[in-house]
């Protein structure tokens, strides 16, 4: 007899499967195209993001910057330095607008054009570890309660087209287990805890403290090998810091991390004040630097 919990679990497998999250984001694409859209940015009609606002996006974006000073949460090596984390970008203006939109709005049309941002930061994140060679990439996982309620999770979304459109590092692996699918069977899974919104540092540390874990059946992909850590927007590095605990127990060794955006804006930005980052802020205002003069790709 199947119970409560089987059809439970096999509905949301279905839900959360390839085909019925494209059906599901294709409709909501082309409903847009019937209803008129603007700009996440500046409220421009006709486009999700306009051809300006699009232009500053790729401005603040085309260097990648080195980000793990602003977090104070991340953790310290033997050396006492903290994990290298390298953001896409400040979370400010376009960049932030356009986040939000994606990650709380629906607009999935933003995809490719966040997708080219973090691929440039996931490069940068890889050359500054020595190189991708034998690493594997892991995301923070969405909690179940996040894709439920947008019905997709952002980072895979985005990680997925990246993989398709080969964007990312020769030698990188994008491991399947990150993929959606039922909440049990993800490569890093989130144990029951209150949410980070409106949290300062320490609060933050307590709150996920103990968070994640790896299943074992994973362990054989990770044990040994170097990771990479991908989040969406990097505040106080809690989050990041957990992510990378849970795959030291499981005998990964964290190289560093990549997210789209970091919240204190890096030395050499001085755009106006955006809204809070996704998580709350609570980061002092430190100075991070350009990492390389590559431009981003696409």
């Amino acid at each position: 007899m199947i119970t409560t919990t089987e059809v439970g679990s096999r509905l949301d497998r279905l839900y959360f499967s390839r085909t019925v999250q494209a059906l599901r984001i294709w409709s909501g694409q082309f409903g847009r195209l019937l209803l008129p859209t603007d700009c996440v940015a500046c409220g421009a009609p006709d486009q999700v993001l306009c051809a300006g606002c699009r232009r500053r996006l790729r401005r603040a974006t085309v260097r990648p910057v080195a980000a793990e000073e602003t977090a104070e949460s991340l953790p310290l090596d033997e050396a006492g330095l903290p994990l290298p984390v390298t953001a896409g970008g400040p979370y400010r203006r376009e960049l932030s607008q356009a986040i939000l939109a994606f990650k709380n709005h629906g607009r999935t049309e933003l995809a490719q054009v966040l997708a080219v941002v973090l691929a440039a930061a996931v490069d940068a994140a890889a050359e500054r570890a020595g190189g991708p060679v034998a690493a594997v990439l892991v995301q923070v996982p969405a909690r179940g309660t996040s894709r439920r309620r947008r019905g997709y999770d952002p980072l895979q979304l985005l990680l997925a087209r990246m993989e398709r459109q080969d964007l990312l590092p020769a030698g990188l692996q994008l491991l399947p287990a990150v993929r959606p699918v039922a909440t049990g069977k993800r490569l890093i899974r989130w144990r029951t805890s209150a949410g980070q919104k409106s949290l300062g540092r320490t609060a933050r540390q307590r709150n996920v403290a103990g968070s994640m874990a790896v299943p074992p059946r994973y362990i054989p992909l990770i044990a040994g090998r170097g990771c990479l850590l991908v989040d969406d927007v990097l505040t106080t590095g809690a989050t990041m810091a957990e992510l990378a605990r849970a795959l030291r127990a499981a005998g990964g060794v964290p190289l560093g991390g990549a997210v789209l955006a970091a919240a204190s804006a890096p030395a050499g930005h001085a755009d106006a004040p955006s809204p809070p980052a996704p998580g709350g802020s609570g980061d002092r205002e430190e100075s991070a630097g350009n990492v390389g003069d590559k431009s981003s790709k696409g």
